[in-house]
């Protein structure tokens, strides 16, 4: 008897797995929606290199007051963005939102610098999928254009994807732990009592407490990962583009 509960308990674990693998991917809970579509910038001149094509736009509406124009480079290895400042602001805070090939976004990076002594902008690292760029201005010394780019994700439904991707890995380790009880254990090679003293045993009890920890770090670490910002996107580097 206590072999079939185990097994319904196993059985019920994968249907969760499944559900929780089906809800995370059609439910699109990390989705964040955004306030402005893409705009197609001028393109005003392109310049090719021995290792990079670069393609100089202009920004459009009102944040030409503050940025006037920026450089994509694209190499073989990598892809990165320089902008070219109006002045040298004490504080100024802009979004470079990355396009796909189809104009949809696919990252957003919110990037501030302070004290500029030169007009140019770090070398912000773009991604190897984005195929088009738009810069939009936040704010500079102390003048707000645009507060927010990204519609805020709730901490709910934040919390309520971490927990689902808890409950996913969870119900995928106990699963596992089951089946390779039953297999590696002896119920269809050795026979029964060698996958039931197990299941009985305190191992299968600390293996499942084992799962829940995981899942709890899981957890933990989703709604954190959320809440921090990316580093990558505030990452700078010494200038290497000229304006003209």
């Amino acid at each position: 008897m206590t072999m079939l509960w185990w097994r319904i308990l196993c059985l019920i674990s994968a249907v969760l797995f499944i559900a929780g693998i089906i809800a995370l991917v059609c439910t699109n809970l990390t989705k964040n929606k955004y306030y402005h579509n893409y705009y197609e910038d001028e393109l005003l001149k392109k310049e090719r290199s021995v290792n990079s094509v670069n393609s100089i736009y202009l920004t459009s509406g009102e944040t030409r007051r503050f940025i006037k124009k920026y450089v994509v480079c694209k190499s073989a290895y990598e892809k990165y963005l320089v902008c070219n400042f109006a002045e040298k602001f004490r504080h100024i805070r802009f979004y470079v939102v990355q396009f796909s090939r189809r104009k949809r976004v696919i990252s957003v990076l919110e990037i501030t610098q302070r004290d500029l002594t030169d007009l140019s902008s770090r070398i912000i690292a773009l991604k190897k999928s984005c195929a088009r760029v738009n810069v939009v201005i936040a704010e500079a010394d102390g003048t707000v254009i645009n507060r927010d780019y990204v519609r805020p994700m709730s901490m709910v439904r934040l919390r309520f994807y971490a927990c689902l991707k808890s409950v996913a890995i969870f119900t995928a380790l106990f699963v596992i732990r089951h089946v390779i009880a039953e297999i590696m254990g002896g119920s269809f090679i050795y026979g029964r009592n060698v996958t039931y003293q197990y299941l009985n045993n305190s191992l299968n009890f600390i293996a499942i407490g084992v799962s829940f920890a995981v899942a709890v770090v899981s957890y933990l670490i989703t709604v954190l990962s959320f809440r921090i910002k990316n580093a990558k996107a505030m990452n700078g580097g010494a200038l290497e583009y000229e304006f003209v």
